[in-house]
Order: structure tokens, then sequence, then C-alpha cells
């Protein structure tokens, strides 16, 4: 059975080795890998965590009624991914990149949400871009994004999502450290208002 020593020094030593790409200086609180999961919607399409760390978020939306069969999770750091393996020996993890997730997914994939753990804000423009258009090509029209950022000033959108996203909500959450807001949009279709439109509901 794994410790929270444990965890935490593969955390830090994920974070010593990579400090722009792992973004947060701790594993994410149980109170916000809690919210993030309660922002899933029902269904069962696919549910993909982009970043999935040491588990915690992992942990709280299989938690929150998420299957197993139901949830892919999308982590680059090898250290990371053979860690994930062993505590969710049921969950698939892909050693992939989530700037060119389109290409590790099935064609036919339905996709529902997309949880992203990554830090878009501390990553190069271009790879940031790079993974919102992967947001684009692999989201069911209507599906939804929920995106943590450690920006936790209002935010009427997110960082590159243009039009093509509709803001849902936007909330913050006090107990991590360091504090975060959590932002959910979903993929326009036909009929739904731009992000423009939507006034930003803070909690």
């Amino acid at each position: 059975m794994e410790t929270f020593v444990q965890t935490s020094r593969l955390f830090a030593q994920e974070w010593a080795s990579a400090p722009r790409s792992v973004g947060a200086i701790c594993p994410s609180s149980r109170r916000l890998a809690a919210r993030l999961a309660h922002e899933v919607p029902a269904g069962d399409g696919a549910v993909i965590e982009l970043g999935g760390g040491t588990g915690s978020v992992t942990h709280a939306l299989l938690a929150n009624g998420v299957s197993s069969d139901r949830l892919i999770v999308v982590e680059r750091s090898a250290a990371f991914v053979r860690h994930l393996r062993e505590r969710f020996p049921d969950v698939p993890v892909m050693h992939a990149d989530a700037a060119d997730l389109s290409r590790s997914l099935p064609l036919d994939l339905r996709v529902d949400a997309i949880v992203s753990c990554l830090p878009l804000r501390s990553l190069p423009s271009q790879e940031a871009e790079a993974v919102v258009g992967q947001w684009r090509q692999v989201l069911r029209p209507g599906g939804v994004v929920i995106q943590f950022s450690y920006d936790i000033r209002p935010t009427r959108g997110m960082a590159g999502a243009g039009d093509d996203f509709v803001l849902l909500s936007s909330r913050l959450v006090w107990a991590n450290l360091p504090p975060a807001r959590i932002v959910t949009m979903q993929l326009r279709a036909p009929g739904l208002a731009s992000a423009r439109e939507i006034t930003n509901r803070s909690v």
C-alpha cells in the first residue's frame, strides 16, 4: 500500500526534473480533486484525464462514479505512468502527450469530458495551443472541458479556447496549496451561445 511519503517523494522528484511540466508544488488536494470530479457530467461516453500525476484526481473521479471502463488517463511522465498503472490496475493509463491526443485515442471514441490537470499557463504558448486544439478534435459537440489553474483571478473563459467553447462555470477552491480556480467549458453545439454571451458565475 502506498504511503503519503512515497507519493510526495515521487511528486517532488518529477517536479525537480521538469517543474514547468508538473506545474504545481504539490499534488492536488482532496477538495480540489473532488470538485473537479463533481463537474464531470453523467453519461456513458469516455472521460479523459490529462496529466494524471500521482492519481489524486483519478481517485476522485472513480469515487464520484466514473467507471474504470469509461475513464482514460493520459500522462507523459514515465514515472507517473508506472505509478498510476500500479495504483489503478483497472484504469487504462496511456503514456502519451496531450498535445498529440487524437493520435492516441480510437477514432470512433465518444468523449463526453476532458479533465485537464495540465499547467497550461506555464507551458510554451505553441504547446498550450496544440493541447486546446486537440480538445476540439476529440470532444463530441456539447462535451465539456474541466481545467484548473492557479491563476485565481475572475475569468470569462479559458486562454486559447476562443468562441468554440461556452463558459459554464468558474469556481474557486481555497482548500488547496496554492488555491485554484476550476473553469468548466462546453464545446459549442448548434444553437449554443458563444462564450461572450454567457455571464461568468464565480463561487
